[in-house]
């Protein structure tokens, strides 16, 4: 059988063969590794911070790490309470949000029908009964539930895998860091680009939502930050709450200059702040950033959109890595095999 093929076509066939294998050994291990792997981009996050404390500041390793854990504290802290005051005034309003829809509703319904569009299957108080968003509620409160489950542990892992990256410069580092810094080299710099973007656009954003008198304008900036860092879709994601809120309280004008304005900060970060911090940073293409988020979204699940552009740049890391070792290989052998030939054409001469 083998005879039928040539050697490069085997060694292809193998390497299909072993990518199949390796991508269902992830796909069934995902909610592992997601852990693991959100753990590891959460430690890269992180790591920036001890390290310029440890330089500029010249305090130990163990000072620096303790430090980092209490202004992390601090700030989620600070975060979760504006956040759940932001909920329970959410809560309170419901009733509003649910007599303003129902009004919002007769118009559209109104409208659909004066141009040939029935909806008489339909009615706001089926779509927005106290019952379903008590179902949406609980649904949610099981998913935070598991969510801070997770993030203890992912925690906890980064914790540790920040104590394994975070060395003294007198110190050698051993086999893991070094391994640590040349794969996370790229993830960091694009983790640091995404902040910086994310942080800018949010402040935009929390000043349209404030002038436009929009419901809670930090929880959707906050929720904008957040999926920020899921590359094109995030953005739509995020999107939606604040301009169908703005839709039930101040029409539709008001939304659709809401909406439009959201998009304007996006597109003017994308394509005035982003290409100038990509200068430094990492460059991918739109295409490979959908393909991306495609492949390990397919493989790992949701989490795999925050993950795709890391691991992506990871597998580039590795794949350069294992071109460099071929070269070097290839010319090693190259250059022990030149003596060699050399000594065979001598013997000839000779003979």
């Amino acid at each position: 059988m083998s005879g039928r093929f040539s050697a490069p076509m085997l060694r292809a066939l193998q390497g299909a063969a072993c990518v199949v294998v390796l991508m269902w050994a992830i796909k069934t291990a995902s909610e592992l590794l997601v852990i693991l792997l959100m753990a590891l981009v959460f430690a890269y996050a992180l790591a920036p911070l001890p390290r310029w404390l440890m330089g500029h500041l010249r305090i130990a390793k163990t000072s620096a790490l303790v430090s980092t854990l209490a202004l992390l504290g601090t700030l989620n802290v600070v975060t979760v309470a504006l956040l759940y005051g932001s909920v329970t005034r959410m809560k309170e309003r419901l009733p509003v949000y649910q007599e303003r829809f129902t009004v919002l509703f007769a118009k559209f319904v109104i409208f659909a029908d004066a141009h040939g569009i029935n909806f008489a299957n339909l009615s706001a108080a089926k779509l927005s009964s106290s019952d379903k968003v008590l179902d949406f509620a609980r649904m949610g409160l099981r998913q935070a539930g598991s969510f801070l489950g997770d993030g203890l542990l992912i925690s906890l892992l980064a914790w540790i895998l920040l104590v394994e990256m975070v060395e003294d410069p007198e110190i050698k580092k051993t086999p893991l860091s070094e391994k640590l810094a040349y794969y996370g080299g790229s993830v960091q710099r694009y983790i640091a680009i995404s902040t910086e973007t994310g942080i800018v656009t949010a402040l935009a954003n929390l000043v349209v939502l404030v002038a436009f008198g929009v419901d809670f304008p930090f929880l959707w900036c906050a929720l904008y930050f957040l999926l920020h860092f899921i590359p094109n879709v995030g953005f739509v994601l995020a999107l939606v709450p604040p301009t169908f809120l703005a839709l039930l309280m101040l029409g539709w004008k008001k939304a659709l200059l809401v909406g439009g304005s959201l998009i304007l900060t996006e597109l003017l970060t994308d394509y005035g702040l982003t290409p100038i911090l990509m200068k430094r940073g990492v460059n991918m293409s739109f295409l490979e950033i959908t393909l991306s988020l495609m492949f390990w979204s397919f493989l790992l699940g949701p989490a795999g959109a925050i993950l795709a552009i890391p691991l992506t740049l990871t597998l580039e890391k590795f794949i350069e890595q294992l071109s460099d070792e071929a070269e070097c290989k290839g010319s090693a052998i190259g250059a022990a095999s030149a003596p060699q030939a050399a000594g065979a054409s001598h013997t000839m001469v000779g003979v």
